[in-house]
């Protein structure tokens, strides 16, 4: 897996050439640390009352956190770069907003409590961490919306399975546009 894994994260990044330079290196590094992050999973003993299992696991949430934060401010920053130069396809574009939105659900109450813009005084919700057996470091996200408190679940792996299929998708549009 790590071998196959690894390869698509250093393949996608390539395309990066074309539009960033700068954003090869992040994207291979958090390629890195998604790896990372998956072949720790195993190792962490999730109902262990020994200091040493507790420390691996508030430094697998830390990370997986860190990796989320990491990954939103990389699709951010390409929503910027795809206004000013247009490289994506409608169907992509489609896609795009789709995680970007995703991305900001778990994103905004990871850092912080307001919503972006608008009014400060409402919180974009509260992140609650926990592991699942088999999926690893996750999220309950708790929020309000019209009917009352809402829950939605994230898992860090999954976002990193979506980052990663966008950014191949990214880089046929990106291929593409450059032929063109």
């Amino acid at each position: 897996m790590k071998k196959d894994r690894q390869t698509e994260w250093m393949d996608s990044s390539s395309a990066f050439m074309n539009i960033e330079m700068l954003l090869i290196g992040e994207v291979q590094a958090l390629g890195e640390l998604d790896i990372e992050l998956i072949e720790e999973f195993p190792n962490i003993k999730i109902n262990s009352k020994l200091e040493e299992d507790k420390r691996k696991k508030r430094r697998y949430i830390l990370l997986s956190k860190l990796w989320v934060l990491g990954a939103y401010e990389l699709i951010r920053f390409l929503n910027d770069v795809n206004k000013k130069r247009n490289f994506l396809k409608d169907e992509s574009k489609t896609k795009f907003k789709e995680i970007l939105t995703t991305f900001s659900k778990v994103r905004v109450p990871l850092a912080k409590f307001q919503k972006s813009g608008g009014d400060k005084t409402l919180y974009g919700g509260v992140a609650d961490s926990f592991f699942d057996s088999n999926k690893g470091a996750g999220w309950r996200v708790y929020s309000h919306n019209k009917t009352g408190l809402g829950e939605e679940i994230f898992y860090r792996k999954d976002l990193g399975d979506l980052l990663l299929n966008l950014l191949k998708e990214m880089k046929k549009d990106i291929e593409k546009s450059v032929q063109n």
